[in-house]
């Protein structure tokens, strides 16, 4: 691959990430005071998301998210002494202990979504008409894009 198209993804990267930078700097507290309120990790957060996604396995979790095992027991059995995953014995293995995120998991990542979204409002509501329609145009095919690739709305984001 030659250097100018290298730079291309590179490029957009930055670009993107200035424009995060704009969105969560001046309204990301909220996001933040809600990891706060409900006493949770980042990596907490990443295991519920992972696990509202699919029931997994402490080790599939532990790979999903990158971590050694015991960090990722950790923090699951925190998340399990406070109800926001359930853990059950795997019919087929009963060695294994499948792990599920419970409703009150899914009300967590739900109030954190709506911090989320309020901030991103909070930030679309200063931009003017035009670069709104122009940004929706600009996103509506890659979030269809990943829709159908399955990475939509509910993916894996912390």
């Amino acid at each position: 691959m030659d250097a100018p198209a290298r730079a291309a993804p590179d490029a957009l990267a930055e670009q993107l990430l200035s424009l995060w930078r704009a969105v969560i700097a001046p309204n990301g507290v909220g996001a933040y005071a809600i990891f706060e309120e409900l006493d949770l990790t980042l990596t907490q957060v990443k295991a519920l998301i992972s696990l509202a996604a699919a029931e997994l396995t402490v080790k599939d979790l532990a790979e999903r998210l990158g971590l050694s095992l015991p960090g990722t027991s950790r923090a699951v059995d925190v998340l399990v002494a406070r109800g926001l995953v359930g853990r059950r014995e795997d019919t087929a293995d009963r060695r294994m202990k499948r792990l599920r995120c419970t409703d009150a998991g899914r009300e967590a990542l739900r109030r954190l979504d709506e911090a989320r979204l309020a901030g991103i409002a909070q930030f679309t509501a200063t931009l003017p008409a035009d670069q709104r329609e122009r940004l929706s145009s600009a996103l509506r095919p890659i979030l269809d894009g990943l829709d159908s690739a399955g990475r939509g709305e509910g993916g894996e984001q912390p």
